[in-house]
């Protein structure tokens, strides 16, 4: 009887990853750490994209050696792909085609952005289907195409080549919301691919993972009472409506008795002048602070120090830093953009995100009534479900189920 069909899981963003962990990378790594645990039956392998060289097989303990390392320090690569990229270049010598560790039936799963790489696209139109190997790509959001203003021109030509890859060769394709499965939808019919493949949709978790030894230790709790929030600093997540709410907060209430705003996350695109206005905005007293580089340990103590989380984001195809805040049990004060209501129901209080006076009564009353905030704080203590990496990979393997099926031939 042939072998039952394989999950490859594909590591090529992980591999080349520098700097902070933001909301995608955040997604492929809890993934693979929970596959690695061991968190479904299904026999599931690591696999890397070497571009001129093809897919190779990544070990279970290289694979743990990505995470260890994962937001830590700058890197362009890790040392046991090194010594892979050794061992293909040898293997590969003299041969004109790409290879692939990959057989009949089994399923290539791809929750990051790696294969925008030209020749990696090319290959997965042109090879994966004859093989009779399934590609499966993971869109967490059409935004680029939705609101084209808040990227660059390049950035929208990558990103729409890249959807469009995913859209004409993928055997499935998963969302991480019914907004942007909606919107898959959309961009699907605009290009004219119909009917489109599969769509399913797989929430996203928010557990953070355990410290580790190389971690450094986490700093010490903040002296001042403060409110967090956790996202890329870029146009889109709306850092400036904030501004002002700060503002306000500070005219009305007098900058002693304001917790501060504590900003977390990298910077972004389009942001440059606002972070000037912040540097210059000496009236705020220097209540809101702006924390780049954050580890995971840190990220923990953030969430469970803070009086509650703010996420004003204006459009969003999930919003992990919601799902965390809920997971840490702490009130959060959103937008109603996008899948941001899907995510937490009403364990959230939600705002338009362009209504100023809606965000600030909000918040407000979050920061200056301590019993409204503890009770909601109890809702969801006893309401939200801790759901977790491990939930979300037994989530995936129920989606792939039509692809991963035993029924093979004997």
């Amino acid at each position: 009887m042939e072998s039952a069909p394989r999950l490859w899981y594909d590591l090529s963003g992980l591999a080349v990853h520098s700097g902070n962990v933001t909301g995608i990378t955040r997604a492929v790594s809890g993934v693979a750490r929970a596959l690695l645990s061991g968190a479904i039956a299904t026999p599931t392998h690591f696999c890397v994209w070497r571009e001129r060289r093809g897919y190779f097989e990544v070990s279970h303990e290289a694979a743990a050696e990505v995470f260890a390392s994962l937001g830590r320090r700058p890197r362009r690569d890790w040392p046991a792909l090194r010594k892979l990229a050794f061992r293909a270049r040898k293997a590969i010598a003299g041969k004109p085609v790409l290879v692939a560790p990959f057989a009949p039936g089994d399923v290539l799963l791809n929750l990051g952005f790696a294969n925008h790489i030209g020749q990696q696209r090319a290959w997965i139109a042109s090879d994966l289907a004859p093989r009779g190997v399934h590609f499966v790509g993971f869109i967490y959001d059409v935004l680029v195409l939705r609101r084209p203003e808040w990227w660059t021109p390049e950035l929208q030509r990558i990103t729409e080549t890249f959807f469009e890859g995913i859209a004409r060769n993928a055997s499935m394709i998963l969302c991480c919301s019914d907004a942007t499965r909606r919107d898959v939808l959309w961009f699907c019919d605009r290009i004219g691919v119909a009917p489109p493949p599969p769509i399913e949709t797989v929430r996203l978790a928010g557990d953070l993972p355990a410290a580790a030894p190389g971690d450094r230790p986490a700093a010490p709790p903040r002296a001042r009472p403060y409110v967090l929030f956790v996202s890329t600093l870029d146009v889109r997540k709306n850092h400036r409506l904030l501004f002002q709410v700060w503002k306000r907060l500070i005219a009305a209430h007098g900058a002693e008795q304001v917790p501060d705003l504590v900003c977390v996350g990298r910077k972004g695109d389009l942001v440059d002048d606002f972070l000037a206005e912040l540097a210059n905005a000496r009236h705020l007293g220097g209540r809101i602070a702006v924390e780049h580089r954050v580890t995971d340990a840190e990220l923990v103590r953030l969430y469970e120090g803070c009086l509650f989380t703010v996420y004003p984001s204006l459009f969003e195809g999930w919003g992990i830093p919601v799902t965390e805040s809920l997971h840490f049990g702490k009130y959060c004060v959103a937008s109603s953009a996008g899948s941001l209501p899907e995510v937490a129901g009403d364990l959230v209080d939600y705002h338009d995100p362009f209504d100023l006076r809606g965000a600030y009564a909000l918040i407000e009353r979050a920061i200056f009534d301590p019993a409204f905030r503890e009770q909601r704080e109890k809702d969801i203590r006893a309401r939200a479900t801790r759901y977790t990496w491990a939930d979300c990979v037994r989530s995936l393997e129920r989606s792939l189920s039509p692809l991963l099926r035993r029924d093979v031939a004997s």
